[in-house]
């Protein structure tokens, strides 16, 4: 059972989202007369009447094909509308989008990682200073060698862009001067769901101009979505383990509970977030005695090496208050990729099949899960 997306995609996206219509129109062409030669009446012979030229036959019309209809997401205000210019309703207001953008700047990091799956690097104005870095970037090989930004709004502007995506974080007076200086911009609320953020992609996609290739990212995420969820028990069932996903910064440990990137991705990923199951809401600081109290039987440690994930798994491993946590007296302490478990972008999805991997090795092990490739043309 090596790769699950090699093949496939295209048929996933035509089951979820595509009704296509090409309607072949032809103009058959009036039958040919065949000659006669009518004789006149008398009795000398007149000569045959030459055959009338066949006719060229008209060619057949070839019908403009028809676009793929797209799905109707929060933001679109008229999917229908294919051309240019487009609107998309934001925040509580309508912007207008005159032209395809050329010169696109994202003012998060999650929206480069997408920007970099849906359109060539030549339509980038800049990418943000966290894109190039690979202690928190999933597209820091993709992004390097292009244009760089840092934050701020004369940075932004020195860039040229003629439309900027910006987040919910995002400052509003940032937001405002960007617009005074004649900039579109679109505030498009990432979210940390473990669906990919399937919607923001088919938003961006419309707006950019590249929906076919939004439907394409669309239907490869859902079909990673999907592998996973026909192999791991049910929301719900006793069997799936209990899990954590916690860091350690400075003197604070935290753990992700309901309404996180961390706790969908256990969940998705085949696991029950002990976190959200024992009440707590968001990312919390929690004591030693509160893993112990939870009691899992898998911790993940979503944190950079860089910045300690080593030996916070030490420091746990080596606990007396842990030793009778089943993640502790089973060395079932994992350091993941954090990239891939705090992104609000598609490479969530990874981090999904890495749990799942984890969770269930018999399952997955000879399952080669592949990373999301860019967009490799037009």
């Amino acid at each position: 059972m090596k790769s699950v997306w090699k093949a496939g995609s295209i048929a996933i996206l035509i089951a979820i989202f595509v009704v296509t219509a090409l309607v072949a129109c032809s103009a058959d062409p009036e039958p040919t007369p065949q000659p006669t030669a009518t004789p006149e009446p008398t009795p000398e012979p007149t000569a045959t009447p030459q055959p009338t030229a066949t006719p060229e036959p008209t060619a057949t019309p070839v019908p403009e094909p028809t676009a793929v209809p797209y799905p109707t997401v929060p933001g679109i205000v008229d999917p229908n509308n294919r051309g240019w210019p487009r609107e998309v309703e934001l925040a509580d207001e309508v912007v207008s989008i005159e032209e395809p953008p050329m010169r696109v700047l994202a003012y998060s990091l999650g929206h480069d990682e997408i920007l970099l799956a849906l359109m060539n690097a030549e339509r980038f104005a800049a990418v943000g200073p966290f894109t190039g870095d690979p202690a928190y970037s999933n597209v820091a090989d993709l992004a390097a060698g292009l244009a760089t930004f840092e934050s701020g709004v004369e940075n932004v502007l020195a860039a040229n862009p003629d439309l900027v995506l910006v987040s919910r974080y995002t400052d509003a007076d940032v937001v405002d001067l960007i617009k005074e200086a004649g900039v579109a911009v679109a505030r498009t609320v990432l979210d940390g769901s473990a669906s990919g953020n399937i919607a923001n992609i088919l938003l961006i996609g419309y707006m950019l101009g590249v929906e076919e290739r939004a439907l394409e990212l669309v239907a490869e995420i859902q079909g990673k979505l999907d592998f996973v969820a026909e192999r791991v028990p049910p929301l719900g069932d006793a069997e799936r383990p209990s899990v954590i996903a916690t860091t350690k910064y400075a003197d604070s440990i935290y753990v992700a509970g309901s309404d996180t990137t961390e706790g969908g991705i256990v969940e998705a990923g085949g696991g029950i977030n002990a976190a959200a199951r024992d009440g707590i809401v968001s990312h919390q600081t929690v004591s030693i005695e509160s893993i112990a109290a939870m009691s899992p039987d898998v911790i993940l440690i979503a944190q950079p090496v860089e910045y300690g994930a080593n030996e916070y798994r030490d420091e746990l491993l080596a606990h007396p208050a842990l030793v009778d946590v089943p993640a502790i007296a089973n060395n079932e302490v994992h350091v993941v990729d954090s990239r891939k478990y705090t992104t609000l972008s598609h490479w969530n999805v990874r981090g999904i099949e890495q749990t799942a991997l984890l969770l269930y090795p018999d399952q997955f092990g000879d399952v080669d899960f592949v990373d999301f490739e860019p967009y490799s043309g037009e």
